[in-house]
């Protein structure tokens, strides 16, 4: 495909490539209210958003061509399985917690860890955030796990076959890290084991906790996006019967129920992704192999715990 042709990454600044990402989310692409909308297929878009959508990708992807090239191979080849939210989504996220992997092996402890470690995309849905994380990470292995394994999954391992790079020549195939394993993930028979690293995209109610709750018991690196968490679920009430001093903003409610969330299990950042994208936008990020929080009455204050933004 030709050069995006407004790509100016080595001197762009991060805050204004931040803004024109925000601009394509908010301005470019199929709105449902305030967020993009959970219909819009990527190979329905129009030929203008399309090809901002594949800069986008692009510079999501720097140096990485091919990555450009699968995902829109498999829009156009399965027209009715690459959402346009779910991409935007995915990608920003996987950024972000790409990131913070490549941060947990850089340190002479994580280049031990790298040779055991496995990622678990946990109640991935349509795995493309998995099937990424594995192109990331070929010499890491991925396991996707959900109650079904959906049609699109084999669409994006397939695309990554067709135009991916294999990371050595001996490499079996370029997706021979990747697994799917359907189940129960809340079942007893889920058992990462000490250094993996858990992620978890928009899991509802229980399920966030239960992924956080995992990583500090078995001693894993841990990202979780939650999505519905409903009221009470965590003994904590945000709404009042009688109005009196109920949360209204859903926004706000959210963000005080992941909040909650991320102290108790002793995070080591809150990220956030476009509010233009989706209206559950936090990602609770942290380690439980290097800290070791207690399950009982704790708050996350024992260290300095960040906020950050995906540039």
């Amino acid at each position: 495909f030709p050069p995006p042709s407004n790509l100016t990454m080595a001197t762009e600044r991060p805050r204004k490539r931040r803004k024109r990402f925000e601009d394509l989310f908010e301005k470019e692409l199929p709105r449902s209210a305030n967020v993009i909308c959970s219909n819009s297929m990527v190979n329905a878009l129009a030929d203008g958003p399309k090809q901002l959508l594949r800069e986008y990708v692009a510079e999501r992807c720097p140096g990485s061509a091919e990555i450009v090239d699968a995902l829109f191979w498999a829009a156009k080849t399965r027209p009715n399985e690459l959402r346009t939210k779910e991409l935007c989504e995915t990608l920003e996220a996987v950024t972000l917690i790409g990131a913070n992997i490549n941060a947990l092996l850089s340190t002479d402890d994580g280049k031990k860890r790298k040779k055991s470690m496995t990622i678990y995309d946990l109640a991935c849905g349509h795995g493309l955030g998995g099937t990424l994380l594995a192109y990331r990470f070929p010499q890491i292995n991925v396991v996707c796990m959900d109650l079904e394994r959906r049609p699109c999954w084999v669409t994006y391992r397939e695309a990554f076959e067709k135009f991916g790079v294999k990371a050595h020549e001996n490499t079996a195939s370029v997706t021979a890290n990747l697994k799917f394993e359907v189940g129960d993930l809340m079942s007893s028979a889920f058992g990462p084991k000490r250094g993996d690293y858990l992620m978890c995209l928009h899991g509802c109610n229980e399920l966030s906790p239960f992924v956080l709750k995992a990583a500090v018991e078995h001693e894993t690196g841990f990202a979780v996006m939650p999505c519905c968490l409903r009221e009470g679920m965590m003994g904590v009430s945000t709404t009042s019967s009688n109005r009196n001093w109920g949360i209204v903003d859903d926004t706000a409610r959210y963000a005080l129920q992941v909040g909650y969330l991320a102290g108790k299990y002793s995070c080591s950042k809150v990220a956030a992704i476009s509010q233009f994208i989706t209206n559950r936008f936090l990602i609770i990020i942290g380690d439980s192999q290097n800290n070791h929080p207690s399950l009982e009455g704790n708050t996350g204050c024992e260290k300095d715990n960040t906020v950050e933004k995906c540039n």
